[in-house]
């Protein structure tokens, strides 16, 4: 059964869309300016909805808040670790087959694997020069 696409979810995806890889508050920040109307719990539960269902990325930095990406396709993140500021990085994609390459000592079989990047982003690097 294919869900209903409500005018809140169009809204709450524009949110996504307009945001730079943004926490669920951000979005809901960006919702509320637009459309007053939305509650806090309905973006929270829509993001949460996308991120199940495939419509978008949940991003789960070390020691940060959960990010969502409306981009779907497969590639890498990189996190600032003064600002928290996440950008797409542009690098070769490890193919399926190398990751069932990767073996264990226990047997344990990999289904895939998350790559975290980190760093300082140009805005914060230049505050400490």
């Amino acid at each position: 059964m294919q869900e209903r696409q409500t005018k809140q979810k169009q809204i709450i995806y524009e949110g996504l869309q307009a945001l730079n890889h943004p926490t669920a508050t951000q979005v809901y920040a960006w919702v509320r300016e637009h459309y007053p109307t939305v509650s806090r719990a309905t973006v929270f539960r829509v993001l949460g909805g996308f991120a199940l269902s495939g419509q978008a990325l949940e991003l789960r930095f070390a020691g940060s808040e959960v990010r969502y990406d409306y981009n779907t396709h497969a590639h890498y993140h990189a996190r600032c670790v003064h600002c928290g500021k996440v950008t797409d990085v542009s690098a070769p994609l490890i193919e399926q087959e190398s990751i069932k390459s990767v073996r264990t000592h226990d047997e344990f079989e990999i289904e895939g694997c998350v790559i975290e990047f980190y760093g300082r982003c140009k805005e914060c690097k230049e505050e400490i020069v």
